[in-house]
């Protein structure tokens, strides 16, 4: 390990906030205080790795100085493609692009060896931007700020905003991207750090508890995601009364670990971007791992590695004041961090003391393998669902495997060609004036069927051949289509020109998996239940993926068999695996169970890490429309509307059996589905949410969209109320309904609102009651108690509450009928905090009195 620490790395001894690496390792950029002005200064690594290129005059250090923002420079950092940007106390965002090199000046006299243009201003931020960060895979830049949001800006198109995230009540002081662009992190003064869907920006978690205790806040809280997407870190933490960085798994959002050791708080936490491994004595597999270096206001660096319980090398009083940035070169063995007293250090490690980095292309096959291809849009989109899956993957895969069949590797000898006529095509004239042409198969010529199969799938085998004349006949038909029929076309119909190819094709390529004959396809339950089908049944993708714990689901499909692959943490090999005898339509994980979906329409269970079966192949009563899975529990719907819930383990058994069909209006599909407490939820595209009460033996209406009242009572709660609605299954149920409906309906100006508001509220409250979300139901208890406390003519439903808070006021209450419990959380206790929501209004004095007696004597009598 080598330190070094240039004293010419300065802001003419102003503070220096940030720094960071050029993605090429060339340059490092700095930003801070400049005088009178905020500075970005762009200097070369040359002078700092090479010590006589520090001592040769013609080699430049400071490449360009940037004195454009008018405040403080909090943040700079890079994107994949060399854009820098940089954040502000002047509320400003700026991009740079390198524009040529030599022959300009800046202000103050200091020669620029490049010249640095500003391509873009970006000004939606209402105070000091302190945290930037790039999406992994995208054009996308995130900024946290002092005005308490986070923005997503589209480099692309810039100034274009993407979101913007206001869920924090305090200044947003840390940010950072999943490196797979699945989720957005960001930490707060608020003591909270928040993680974001990037599908729709919607909030996958909050997590508070390890924040708890922190007293002083730090001007920066610069958190990080480790390269392999397994753990995030947090930078302020607590645990016992000393400082931490809190380690976040990603499964589960779990905190049961973290890094200690600081003296003081921790500033900023940052992932060297490589995965590394090391060879360990007695093994002949090297261990993968990540490294990630933390700086504290106790002015020391430590550097961890996840392999080790201890940190490889903490270096102590490296700054006479805090810590506040810290970056990896992009080889991974060179550290750089910078200083509120104006200076920057240089940390060189060697291989054998870090690790070798893993190759970009088995990194970025590790991230598929856990977490699925990513589907770039603009950003980086995961697509993990099946549904999302099979959305993309049906027009590709026909055009592919039409135009460039390939051979199964399990036949090595000369494949029977397929019968039928190859050079007619039948073009079909509809009644509507339309024409359809149904495909056909042509199959690659005699002498390319032995040959190399990478070859045959690089082109397709027909277009070189027939380009002069095509000698194909084209038979024309008249057709009737009937009115009101084109949804049919996503039903599994055997006669559908689509269907038929799709089937077809599939026992062309693979002659020999099911049958003899290539005519011949298999009967599948789908086949005979066309009429019966309420809901969309799932079809094949070509790979699947799920995380179950600490394990990676992957199902891969190819000439008609399943290759179920299940990979312990970052293991590049498989713990165990198998092949099926039809391809997967659906794949649900959990860590105690792994649910199976075939396009037989049968289910296998097994378990993730023994990978034994857990049951013999279930058969639900239809094909496929969703799996999910949860704990022990695997539920199953399917297109006919049947629901069946199971629990898997040791002893298998049903929890739940029951029907959906009538639910699902005409044409509508899921939306979103659960399992909680043992209980299916569900919600549909026709914007109504339901759930399956066990107790009660049917479903209850727990949202609903379409409806005006309800539509209009739910905007005008969320939209007065001060307060979040909690991350529950209500929540979670109900969030996308209005988005699904459309715009916001207008007021239907009810005669008496204000009843309804009521009457929406205590729909909540008892639906919580029903989910069993204690969270939930207290939210929307001191909702209901807020609201009638704003309202004349209403004192008698309040009066309703605070007695069933209250209960019997005698000695012999626990007699009575009464219960002093809801789910888990003493009525007592929330009439104390109801009680405390009425004491802030005077009008209601009387009232807060008279309850506040009755529950100080039932509180004497019970001690």
């Amino acid at each position: 390990m080598k330190l070094v620490k240039p004293n010419w790395v300065t802001h003419d001894g102003y503070p220096i906030f940030s720094i960071d690496i050029h993605p090429n390792g060339k340059r490092f950029a700095t930003g801070g205080q400049g005088g009178d002005s905020g500075r970005v200064v762009i200097w070369n690594m040359e002078p700092v790795v090479n010590e006589t290129a520090e001592l040769d005059s013609n080699v430049p250090k400071m490449l360009c100085q940037l004195d454009n923002h008018l405040a403080c420079v909090n943040c700079v950092r890079w994107s994949n493609s060399g854009l820098l940007a940089s954040g502000g106390v002047d509320k400003l965002i700026m991009i740079w692009r390198l524009s040529g090199s030599g022959g300009s000046s800046i202000f103050g006299g200091k020669a620029s060896v490049e010249t640095w243009r500003c391509i873009a201003t970006l000004r939606s931020h209402e105070a000091d931007v302190l945290d930037l960060a790039w999406a992994p895979h995208s054009p996308w830049l995130a900024s946290a700020s002092v005005d308490n949001s986070v923005i997503v800006w589209d480099a692309s198109k810039f100034p274009a905003v993407v979101a913007v995230l206001k869920g924090h009540t305090g200044f947003v002081k840390g940010i950072t991207w999943d490196p797979v662009g699945k989720y957005l992190a960001s930490q707060s003064d608020d003591k909270t750090l928040r993680v974001w869907h990037t599908t729709d920006w919607t909030e996958a978690a909050l997590i508070s508890e390890p924040f708890d205790e922190c007293g002083g806040t730090t001007h920066v809280l610069r958190l990080s995601w480790s390269p392999d997407g397994q753990y995030l870190v947090s930078a302020h933490a607590m645990n016992g009364g000393g400082p931490t960085a809190q380690i976040i798994e990603r499964d589960g959002w779990t905190q049961d670990k973290d890094f200690v050791g600081h003296r003081k708080a921790v500033t900023c936490v940052r992932f060297n971007g490589n995965i590394l491994q090391k060879k360990q004595p007695g093994s002949s597999k090297p261990q993968q791992y990540c490294c990630v270096a933390i700086g504290s206001r106790d002015r020391s660096l430590s550097v961890w590695l996840t392999s080790l319980k201890r940190p490889l090398v903490v270096i102590h009083e490296l700054f006479t004041h805090s810590v506040l940035d810290a970056s990896w070169s992009p080889c991974g063995l060179r550290l750089a961090a910078c200083s509120w007293d104006g200076t920057a250090v240089f940390i060189e490690f060697t291989q054998q003391e870090l690790g070798q980095p893993l190759d970009p292309a088995e990194q970025s096959s590790l991230h598929e393998r856990l977490y699925g291809k990513p589907l770039v849009q603009g950003g980086c989109m995961v697509m993990e669902a099946p549904e999302l899956l099979n959305l993309k993957q049906p027009a590709s895969n026909q055009s592919f495997q039409v135009s460039a069949p390939s051979i199964p590797p399990v036949t090595n000898t000369v494949t029977t060609p397929v019968k039928g006529p190859i050079n007619k095509q039948i073009e079909t004239r509809t009644s509507d004036g339309k024409r359809r042409i149904t495909p056909m198969f042509i199959p690659p010529p005699a002498d390319t069927i032995d040959t190399n199969i990478s070859g045959s799938l690089g082109t397709p085998t027909f277009t070189s051949k027939v380009q002069t004349k095509s000698s194909i006949v084209i038979e024309k038909r008249n057709d009737v289509v009937a009115p009101n029929v084109t949804s049919s076309s996503k039903s599994v119909a055997v006669d559908a020109p689509e269907s038929s190819l799709t089937l077809k094709r599939k026992e062309q390529t693979t002659p020999k998996i099911h049958h003899s004959s290539p005519n011949k396809k298999p009967k599948f339950v789908s086949d005979r239940n066309v009429g019966q089908m309420l809901l969309p049944p799932l079809k094949p993708s070509s790979s699947l993926s799920q995380q179950a714990g600490h394990y990676a689901v992957t199902v891969t499909n190819s000439h008609g068999l399943a290759h179920l692959q299940v990979f312990k943490g970052t293991d590049s090999e498989p713990t165990w695996d198998l092949y099926l005898g039809y391809s997967a339509v659906a794949l649900a994980a959990s860590p105690a169970v792994i649910a199976l979906g075939l396009e037989d329409g049968s289910l296998h269970t097994f378990h993730p890490a023994k990978g034994c079966r857990s049951a013999p192949p279930l058969a639900p009563p239809a094909p496929l429309a969703k799996v999910h899975a949860v704990g022990n529990a695997v539920m199953v719907i399917s297109s006919c509307g049947a629901v069946r819930v199971w629990e898997i383990g040791n002893t298998c058994r049903m929890i739940v059996s029951t029907s959906a069909a009538h639910l699902a209006a005409p044409g509508a599909s899921l939306l979103s589905c659960t399992l909680y407490n043992g209980m299916p939820h569900v919600a549909f595209t026709n914007a109504r949410a339901y759930m399956y009460h066990k107790d009660m033996g049917t479903w209850l209406l727990i949202g609903d969209s379409q409806d005006p009242v309800w539509r209009w009572s739910s905007f005008n709660v969320l939209s007065t109320s001060g307060n979040r609605t909690p991350r529950g299954p209500l929540s979670s149920l109900q969030e996308g309904l209005l988005r699904t409906s459309g715009n916001i309906l207008p007021n239907p100006r009810l005669p008496h609102s204000a009843p309804s508001v009521v009457s929406y509220l205590e729909q909540q409250l008892l639906a919580s009651k029903a989910l069993g979300s204690a969270q939930e139901y207290i939210h929307w208890l001191m909702a209901l108690v807020s609201f009638l406390l704003t309202q004349d003519g209403l004192e008698k439903r309040l009066r309703l509450i605070l007695d069933d808070l209250l209960g019997p006021s005698h000695t012999s209450a626990s007699k009575s009928a009464w219960d002093p419990v809801i789910l888990g959380i003493k009525k007592h206790k929330l009439l104390g905090d109801v009680l405390a929501v009425i004491g802030g209004h005077l009008r209601w004095q009387r009232l807060y009195l008279e309850y506040s007696e009755q529950l100080t004597t039932l509180k004497n009598q019970t001690n």
